[in-house]
């Protein structure tokens, strides 16, 4: 009868005081809230709570449900982080951007290849987007205030990520963006509920990117469309050549691969796509090209976006024994060394398909 949702909802009033505050804080609208409100209390047969001079406060059954629920709540909570500790590689797998590094790294990534992967990514005004794995709001802020006109829905599966995109946007004045936290495999939408599907930087951390994908066309509307960009560690070539580079490179494909992911798939988007059964496939490699006559992307992209994503991972695939510190520590190096006065060059792709 009583689900966790319910629980959540009256535990977060419990905490912040308002219902209107509740709903910003749960990723809901103030109506929804209201509706699993009701829902609750209809069920019950008892209110939870009543409002006097404009307080909120909880009555005798609400109090005894809140701290019953708090208790449980703590419970659930203790068992998610047994779970996280045991899954730990299965859910990194697709969830980026928990550190202040990381974070700002996948800022200076979007900041740097805007232009590039972007100019085109433009909807009609009044429409439905669905951005699915929106992680710190990094591609969130462009390509909403590229479309201002434009409805996006955008969702993480990490609460914390979703807490930083929303601040983000808050900051930028961004207000055609509605953040929920939801499974990329398990979305709550009904089917056909988007006019278009937005999806940046996800599929590669994914075990079942086919399984994913049959959930991004269940949501989209018949004639949707669909856009998904990916990068391909495999297009990376630099000069001068450096063999320990090569294989900083190579332990951050190996971890990814070992977690789930595939840090390969740009160049496989074409035969996924085709496999779920999406028409109208469009897959446009978009290369970027830094040497010395492009000042800001030997800062934004060999430094900020690609060599600090191999940073990122030191401690991790040192700990995996992929690589040895020393090993890691020449290969960054290496990278950095094209930053001075050397060339670089890496290829996206861009996929845009029809339901």
């Amino acid at each position: 009868m009583i689900e966790v949702k319910h629980l959540r909802l009256i535990d977060t009033v419990a905490k912040v005081g308002s219902l209107n505050k509740a709903a910003d804080r749960l990723f809901l609208t103030q109506s929804a809230l209201s509706h699993q409100l009701k829902e609750l209390e209809s069920k019950l047969g008892v209110d939870i709570f009543y409002r006097e001079k404009n307080q909120l406060h909880f009555t005798p059954e609400g109090k005894e449900l809140r701290d019953a629920g708090a208790a449980i709540l703590d419970q659930l909570a203790d068992l998610e982080k047994k779970v996280q500790q045991v899954s730990q590689n299965q859910l990194k797998r697709y969830i980026h951007g928990y550190s202040d590094f990381e974070s700002r790294r996948l800022n200076d990534q979007a900041r740097t290849m805007s232009d590039l992967l972007h100019y085109d990514s433009l909807w009609a005004g009044d429409t439905t987007v669905l951005e699915v794995g929106c992680g710190v709001g990094a591609q969130t802020s462009i390509i909403s205030m590229k479309n201002p006109e434009v409805h996006f829905t955008s969702v993480d599966l990490s609460e914390s990520s979703l807490l930083k995109a929303k601040e983000r946007v808050n900051t930028l004045g961004i207000e055609n963006v509605t953040f929920r936290q939801a499974d990329v495999y398990e979305l709550p939408f009904d089917d056909g509920s988007f006019d278009h599907v937005f999806v940046c930087f996800v599929l590669e951390h994914l075990v079942n990117p086919h399984e994913a994908l049959l959930e991004l066309k269940r949501v989209l509307k018949k004639g949707g469309t669909l856009t998904v960009i990916e990068g391909d560690h495999g297009s990376t070539y630099f000069f001068p050549d450096n063999k320990a580079a090569r294989k900083a490179i190579e332990a951050q494909v190996s971890l990814q691969s070992k977690n789930g992911g595939n840090a390969n798939i740009g160049r496989q988007l074409y035969p996924l796509l085709d496999e779920v059964g999406f028409s109208n496939i469009h897959v446009d490699p978009r290369q970027v090209y830094v040497d010395p006559s492009r000042p800001e992307k030997v800062e934004g992209f060999i430094k900020n976006t690609f060599t600090a994503m191999i940073q990122g991972v030191k401690e991790e695939v040192i700990n995996a024994k992929i690589i040895s510190e020393t090993a890691m520590e020449d290969g960054i190096k290496g990278l950095l060394n094209t930053a001075d006065g050397g060339t670089f060059c890496y290829t996206f792709f861009k996929a845009k398909v029809v339901k």
